[in-house]
């Protein structure tokens, strides 16, 4: 009975975390769809609001999620306090601050990154072509991990029932 109890439980810790590695690469994809939409986003802001950049992040963030709000708010508040500050490093700096609460490849990071460099740029042409520039980047990350995710989500799954099933044997 003790060892059907233990095969029990291993089977169940093996369902977990294979539900823990796919939940993480939806994460993955939903937060490279939500950075897409955020440069889209700016794009328009960019485009025909044309108000002062602290308050364009601010508007931003009341309708992004987390953790996107919380970095367009802080990089808000540091530009009001620091009018003089270089708006890339400062961009650089608030994101390196969330960098853990992303679950974002390395590709897609460097071009969260690159973001501020758009907002340094005074000419509207300039910041508007680099943004584009960005978005097909990002789109291309976007379609290359959501085509990866189907094998890579069967790949997790098998190797943590897999796990789970030899270590049921070895427990017998």
């Amino acid at each position: 009975m003790l060892k059907l109890a233990g095969c029990l439980c291993i089977l169940l810790a093996s369902s977990g975390m294979a539900y823990s590695c796919v939940f993480r690469l939806r994460l993955e994809l939903y937060q490279i769809e939500t950075l897409l939409e955020l440069l889209t986003a700016v794009e328009g802001e960019i485009t025909y609001s044309r108000c002062p950049l602290p308050e364009l992040l601010e508007h931003l963030a009341e309708h992004m999620p987390k953790p996107y709000d919380e970095i367009l708010m802080q990089s808000s508040r540091r530009m009001e306090e620091n009018t003089q500050a270089d708006i890339p490093a400062l961009w650089s700096d608030v994101c390196g601050q969330y960098c853990a609460q992303l679950v974002i490849p390395k590709e897609a990071y460097e071009i969260l990154l690159r973001a501020g460099e758009i907002f340094a740029y005074s000419s509207l042409e300039a910041s508007l072509k680099l943004l584009r520039l960005s978005q097909r980047k990002l789109e291309l990350v976007f379609e290359g991990r959501n085509a990866e995710f189907a094998s890579r989500r069967k790949l997790y799954c098998c190797l943590c029932y897999m796990a789970g099933l030899f270590s049921i044997i070895i427990l017998l």
